[in-house]
Parts: C-alpha cells; structure tokens; sequence
C-alpha cells in the first residue's frame, strides 16, 4: 500500500488536503486461504485470489 499527501494552508485556520492512496501497489495476486477439507478431490488447492490494484482519491477541508 502506498499513499501521497498535499495539504495547503489556504488562510489562518483554513486548509485543503489532497491525498491519493493506492492498494496493491505492484498489483500482486494475494491468493485467498486453500480447501482444507481432506480427502475432498479439492483439497489444497486454491480458487480466490483478493482484488486487483485499487487506487482512491480523496478531498478535505478543514476550518
């Protein structure tokens, strides 16, 4: 995971915060938890995977 911040003073007590996080950065599988049911044909084998590269961006004003 990696996230950027850029926060403005734009008068006083007033700022703007940018931020730009980013999940999954080198998009990676993250393989789910494999069958653990033994003696099913399926067992240990894996069939999830966890999401792909997810990036967010996000605003706020504080006062």
């Amino acid at each position: 995971d990696m996230s950027l911040q850029k926060v403005w003073l734009l008068s006083g007590k007033v700022r703007f915060e940018f931020r730009w996080e980013v999940f999954n950065v080198f998009n990676r599988p993250n393989f789910d938890v494999p069958n653990r049911f033994f003696g099913t044909p399926n067992f240990g084998r894996i069939f999830n995977s966890g999401s792909a590269r997810e990036m967010q961006l996000g605003f706020r004003l504080g006062f």
